[in-house]
């Protein structure tokens, strides 16, 4: 049979030969070859990000991939990925590699604790988040952080949700769902181990956190158990391999930290050390408080008499800027925060300059002013009247929609329903997991919000919009990534590994699936308070 070429050709001249046989979706060669192309909705013609520049030997393009296409596109061959089909050669150009650089948060609040590291020399720590993928090198001997370095996580190209990525492990596609995320892993390894051009620097331990899909799909394990009913995983972690079983390129001991339950995953645990609500292998709760991980997925704990209560809640990706008609990461050129000013609304956007798009933060921002503004009502509706920015209201695919002032990025009637619906979702299971605690909202003395979403927000938009109780903005501070941190701890103190093993005896978990005050709470909570 026979082979056809896709050349692939980056922004900054790089170049690279894939041989097939066609024909074959551009998307699918994409995630075969872990090339990397924004597709949030994992190839399923829903989120309209994976625009590239192919000529060659294509399929004709559909009336339906035409409608969302320019005619100045169309007369610079600019074709989805996920529409289009190689039949044969094949020339494709990136558009946005090298382009930009993102903003991901490292940075988190570390306790004091302990040096007591089970490793030698030196070792690295690595928190595996749904979006991104972030690592930090130590010295163990006294406990220095080196570097730290940090990357998209590449399994986005298969969905930027979990259950996507899990449905395609199911589907066949786990060992390269597990190739690509390795990969990543390596390339942050190899590049912490050269301390310089001439010295490479021994690695010989690894921690890599994660929620527990995550670390399904690293490990390559069946993740049957946790995406069908009653969601019991058969794997909590908490437990040594070697780097070579994992494919990564030093002569390590690699440990994962312990799971909660199926959806409240060894990320939270390292949360829970780095926020100090499990210390010295107790639950600390002079006063009821409550840890959020707010992103794709709802991850959180409220500790209350030396007993820990978790859940998670699937917000979706809108937060972390996909599934959104101009979202986008926090990187330069979206919009990170919007405000009124003088009757007027103002857009501030990553690195200066023109926007191009909207994140998670800019997002949760410009929903809190529109309401404020009347520009949406209670019901999440675009008014098209009655506000004092009706120039600013246009039309997509039938329905208003709203431009931001003094830019081009519009948000949809669409984007507003994705908020309601994350929103609603996180709320709820904060306002449930209370309940279930025997506790009132009232009672909770401190929210502790962690991960990079949730440090960048503004909490007096998340209290406006419903995302938060009323009266959580001032119990509420951000302690950045704290999974990291606590990942860190665990890689410099093997007293606190051992302890963290601990953890699932104070835990117990809420299953919100089928909690019908989670259901109610969540149906009441689509609407936008005070509007």
């Amino acid at each position: 049979m026979k082979q056809s070429v896709l050349e692939i050709i980056t922004s900054t001249g790089l170049e690279k030969n894939i041989t097939f046989t066609a024909p074959v979706r551009l998307s699918k060669l994409f995630t075969q070859n872990n090339i990397a192309v924004e597709m949030p909705c994992g190839g399923r013609q829903k989120c309209l990000k994976c625009k590239v520049k192919a000529t060659g030997e294509l399929s004709p393009m559909s009336e339906s991939e035409s409608s969302f296409l320019t005619d100045k596109e169309k007369s610079e061959n600019i074709r989805y990925a996920c529409m289009t089909e190689a039949l044969g050669d094949v020339k494709v150009q990136l558009l946005s590699a090298g382009l930009y650089k993102d903003n991901i948060l490292t940075d988190g609040y570390f306790p004091p604790f302990e040096l007591n590291p089970w490793g030698k020399d030196f070792g690295i720590a690595v928190d595996i988040g749904t979006t991104t993928v972030a690592a930090y090198l130590y010295r163990l001997s006294d406990g220095t952080l080196i570097k730290t370095m940090a990357e998209k996580n590449p399994q986005s190209m298969y969905g930027a949700d979990v259950i996507s990525r899990l449905q395609k492990s199911l589907d066949g596609e786990g060992k390269a769902l597990a190739d690509t995320i390795r990969s990543c892993i390596s390339r942050l390894v190899s590049k912490l181990s050269k301390s310089d051009s001439t010295t490479t620097i021994k690695v010989d331990s690894l921690v890599l956190t994660g929620n527990t899909a995550m670390l399904y799909l690293l490990c390559q394990r069946n993740p049957k158990s946790i995406t069908m009913a009653p969601f019991e995983q058969d794997c909590y972690f908490g437990m040594f391999l070697s780097a070579r079983e994992l494919d990564l390129p030093c002569d390590a001991k690699v440990y994962l930290p312990r799971c909660i339950s199926a959806y409240v995953g060894a990320d939270i645990t390292t949360a829970l050390l780095a926020a100090e609500f499990f210390y010295q292998g107790r639950v600390v709760s002079d006063s009821p408080k409550l840890l959020v991980d707010i992103g794709t997925n709802g991850e959180m704990a409220l500790a209350a008499n030396g007993m820990l209560w978790c859940c998670s809640t699937a917000a979706g990706p809108a937060f972390e800027g996909a599934g959104i008609y101009q979202g986008m990461p926090a990187r330069t050129g979206a919009v990170y925060q919007v405000k009124i000013h003088s009757n007027g609304i103002i857009c501030l956007v990553l690195g200066g300059g023109t926007a191009t798009g909207i994140c998670g933060s800019g997002l949760l921002d410009a929903v809190s002013v529109m309401c404020e503004a009347g520009i949406i009502d209670e019901t999440g509706m675009i008014c098209e009247d009655g506000h004092d920015f009706t120039d600013n209201i246009t039309e997509i695919n039938g329905q208003p929609a709203f431009r931001l002032p003094e830019t081009q990025v519009i948000l949809t009637q669409q984007d507003i329903r994705a908020v309601q619906l994350a929103k609603s979702a996180v709320c709820a299971g904060i306002l449930t997991l209370i309940k279930e605690a025997g506790y009132t909202h009232a009672d909770i003395k401190e929210l502790v919000i962690a991960g990079g979403f949730g440090s960048n927000i503004n909490v007096k938009s998340a209290e406006r919009i419903g995302l938060i109780p009323p009266g959580f903005a001032n119990k509420a501070h951000a302690i950045g990534n704290a999974a990291g941190s606590g990942a860190s701890m665990i890689l410099l103190s093997d007293t606190i590994r051992m302890q963290s093993e601990q953890i699932g005896k104070f835990t117990k978990s809420v299953e919100l699936s089928t909690n019908p005050y989670f259901m109610d709470t969540y149906i009441n909570g689509m609407m936008f308070p005070n509007t």
